[in-house]
């Protein structure tokens, strides 16, 4: 009983010095008095649940004036502050835990896992569920991790805006090859994971599968002003991941299919207009690719490519018309 007492004494000690004021053990003896149904507690009794506190690690301030102390705890301290957690805040990690596929085996992936782990002290039973609440499904997953060195330094290099050097080895290409670059974001498309890069060569953005990147360093001999991301030119300049020639596009899209169409944005510079004879067209200034010839030909039936002339070509001779 007497331990219980102790403890509530010392919660309400706890609230009034945490409130910034400098308060005597006789105005503490007072406050714990009012919260105690007026049962008088005295200041020798305070003293040595000061004793206490300070024991258990919580720093006390003390200033004396004339022949009392006045005591407070630091306003740097911040211990004290209840850390709770609320029910979205849980629901964003299980969405954010959902979003790690190109992040298995990684640093990001431990540290979500521990953050789930220190949540679940706060809210027992409801962080860690028997299984993942939302799946990502991508056909096509690369299933090589990115090393976990590298992604640290690439996170490090985007975070710093330093100027990198990147040795790389390309899809289908077993030379190494070596680039300056200023890498900028990382992009999750298709079941890889991207790293877009500025190349001040070329004065364009060039893609990195992330799992192909050999070694990066900072290239400290590069004395060009840092590299400040374009998101509006790269999006323009691409479709997906892949950059190309720029050109007006225009393709038909099938009535049937109108609206699935117009409600969805395929590219920054889209923009829907008809013909004469009630057609819906879709205009696209964007790079003519191999994915968006792709793209076009995954619609066939429902879109077909009308300009310019490298687009119709690329997507007729796409494997379905083999």
């Amino acid at each position: 009983m007497a331990e219980s007492q102790q403890v509530q004494r010392v919660v309400r000690i706890l609230t009034a010095l945490s409130s910034g004021r400098k308060l005597t053990t006789a105005e503490l003896a007072e406050r714990v008095a009012e919260s105690n149904e007026g049962k008088c507690v005295s200041r020798r009794q305070i003293q040595r649940d000061l004793r206490a506190i300070e024991a258990a690690g919580v720093p006390l301030c003390c200033q004396q004036e004339g022949r009392t102390n006045r005591w407070w705890v630091p306003a740097t301290y911040r211990t004290l502050t209840p850390l709770t957690v609320s029910t979205n805040e849980i629901l964003s990690l299980h969405v954010l835990k959902g979003f790690l596929q190109q992040f298995r085996g990684t640093q990001v992936e431990q540290d979500v896992v521990s953050l789930a782990q220190r949540l679940e002290g706060l809210a027992p039973g409801t962080v860690l569920l028997d299984s993942d609440l939302l799946q990502v499904v991508t056909p096509g997953q690369v299933t090589e991790e990115v090393p976990a060195h590298i992604l640290n330094m690439v996170i490090s290099s985007i975070l710093e805006q330093s100027w990198t050097r990147v040795t790389y080895r390309a899809l289908h290409d077993d030379n190494e090859r070596s680039y300056v670059v200023a890498l900028c974001r990382l992009i999750s498309h298709a079941g890889r994971l991207y790293v877009a890069a500025w190349h001040p060569k070329y004065r364009n953005y060039m893609n990195l599968a992330a799992d192909r990147i050999i070694a990066i360093e900072e290239d400290p001999d590069c004395t060009l002003p840092l590299h400040q991301f374009n998101e509006e030119l790269y999006r323009n300049s691409h479709f997906g991941v892949h950059s190309g020639p720029i050109h007006a596009v225009t393709i038909r899209v099938n009535n049937t299919f109108a609206d699935f169409f117009t409600s969805r944005t395929w590219h920054p510079s889209q923009h829907f207009t008809h013909t004469a004879d009630g057609a819906l067209l879709l205009n696209l200034t964007a790079p003519v690719n191999p994915e968006l010839a792709a793209w076009i030909a995954s619609w066939r039936g429902k879109l077909e490519p009308l300009s310019p002339p490298e687009l119709v070509a690329m997507v007729n001779a796409g494997p379905a018309n083999g």
